[in-house]
């Protein structure tokens, strides 16, 4: 009898649009916020509105307690869902996919000017779009396409019961493809050619997620075309997630996710003055916690008892939509990410925006920068005192040895020639790189000066250089050319080499 009772009153309350948003008289989404003669406003629509209004609001927690205790029909429930009460915090996620929810074709309009139900979708496409409904073989689905003659793709499939949309398409500009993902769990997406293989992650999107670049997932043609090589088409291959949990409860692992991002929360973690925890990333983006809207302090608080769970929980890697597939235990996954080969990085060169991981970054390097790229771990070139005002005074060469990307910087000053060598890729703590620099008279090579120095990372302030003062530099000038050869190698840790015989 008290059910009935509080379902009387949630549906009174609906009649009465007591729960319904002052702007888009939809029911609230929480957390509300009661805005000056406005009323209670739901959270999207504050987001989405408030910075130009800039609204003088409050939170309205009340109103957020008492939603969480009712259940509340689907809103598509006059299409034909029969779920009548749901609870309030159960009821957005069903929403995003219930089966009755409209839907347009998904195919461009051009082509099909479809509008229905989710639930009629799939024989829509069996019916008017055949060729684009993947059958599972094995766990997995899978298509083919051409790169070369490439310009969109839509696939649907069903997994355990629910329906997938997978479609593709070139980006601006056309040097990357754009993945969107319609369904209810996320996907793992792999191109394969021969034994060559590039996997990514692609977050699940709801059916009324607007296919357009900020909600897609780019992958550059590039990095694609290197898993071609030779072969005509590419193979795209779809599967699962697999999210595994080790040692821990699902009851903790929910303790461990952000309040904002949802993801798993590693180390540090951190709390407002009331307790809740947050991870670091979304910290620096908000002022107020999620939960209980307190101000968090200027002087952040650790959350260390949380911090103890984190060793006993598998995560998956920081670049696993690059392609890495690796779950580690919190206590290895740190130095799993400073060596992992997924990693991506922005070609150092000033005015280009290509991104890529390392041996993407080298093939960039062989097409567009080669004049700048030096193969293998030693440098030569002969050179004169006098500084050259027909060309830049800091000559930077890059190396791409032992996983990382090396800067080379070579400046000719007023009194002193200076080398100086950085990392650009993420700095590895375990490894140490230095390089040593071999100064010879370019027709007595028996003549030489040489230093050796540690290479920092990029933004190490030590200079670290190597210094010649042009005086000591005079005994190895030829007299007749005016002219001396320098060799630069970049070494690993203490392996030595004859430095001597290579100039």
């Amino acid at each position: 009898m008290a059910n009935e009772k509080i379902q009387d009153f949630t549906k009174k309350m609906l009649r009465e649009k007591v729960f319904s948003c002052g702007v888009c008289k939809n029911l609230l989404v929480a957390p509300v916020m009661t805005v000056e003669n406005i009323g209670d406003v739901c959270h999207d629509c504050f987001q989405t509105k408030n910075e130009e209004n800039s609204w003088n609001s409050f939170p309205n927690t009340r109103v957020d307690a008492i939603l969480r205790e009712l259940e509340f029909p689907c809103k598509f429930q006059s299409e034909g869902c029969e779920n009548e009460a749901l609870l309030y915090d159960d009821l957005k996620q069903h929403e995003n996919y219930c089966s009755y929810r409209p839907v347009n074709c998904l195919m461009p309009k051009e082509e099909c000017e479809w509008v229905g139900k989710l639930v009629d979708l799939f024989k829509h496409f069996e019916e008017k779009h055949e060729t684009h409904v993947l059958n599972k073989h094995c766990k997995e689905y899978f298509f083919e396409i051409d790169l070369q003659n490439f310009d969109a793709v839509t696939k649907l499939f069903t997994h355990r019961n629910r329906m997938y949309v997978l479609r593709i398409e070139k980006a601006k500009g056309g040097n990357s493809l754009l993945h969107f993902l319609k369904g209810e769990s996320n996907m793992i997406v792999k191109y394969a050619a021969g034994s060559n293989v590039y996997k990514t992650k692609l977050p699940a999107l709801s059916f009324d997620v607007a296919c357009e670049e900020q909600n897609g997932q780019n992958i550059q043609l590039s990095t694609l075309k290197e898993v071609m090589q030779q072969d005509e088409v590419v193979r795209v291959v779809i599967r699962p997630e697999k999210y595994v949990v080790k040692n821990v409860t699902s009851e903790i692992t929910k303790q461990l996710e952000c309040p904002i991002c949802k993801d798993i929360m590693r180390q540090p973690i951190f709390q407002c003055p009331a307790g809740h925890s947050i991870c670091q990333s979304c910290l620096r983006k908000v002022c107020q916690c999620p939960t209980c809207r307190k101000d968090f302090p200027q002087e952040n608080i650790r959350n260390f008892l949380v911090e103890t769970l984190t060793p006993f929980v598998q995560y998956e890697c920081v670049y696993s939509q690059f392609g890495c597939t690796s779950m580690l235990l919190g206590s290895e996954i740190d130095e799993h990410e400073d060596r992992c080969t997924y990693q991506t990085y922005e070609c150092p060169k000033s005015n280009c925006k290509f991104k890529g991981n390392f041996s993407s970054c080298r093939n960039h390097f062989k097409v567009d920068h080669a004049v700048d790229l030096i193969t293998g771990t030693a440098y030569e070139k002969t050179f004169t005192l006098a500084r050259d005002y027909r060309d830049a005074s800091n000559n930077d060469i890059y190396f791409f040895e032992y996983g990382n990307i090396f800067q080379l910087s070579f400046y000719r000053g007023t009194d002193s020639c200076k080398w100086n060598v950085r990392i650009l890729t993420k700095y590895n703590k375990h490894d140490k790189y230095y390089f040593t620099v071999v100064v010879t008279n370019s027709n007595d090579p028996q003549r030489f000066i040489a230093k050796s120095q540690w290479c920092l990372d990029r933004n190490a302030v030590d200079d670290s250089s190597i210094s010649f003062t042009k005086d000591s530099l005079l005994p190895y000038n030829d007299q007749i050319s005016g002219q001396m050869t320098f060799c630069c190698e970049i070494q690993k840790n203490n392996v030595c080499s004859n430095l001597k015989k290579r100039v």
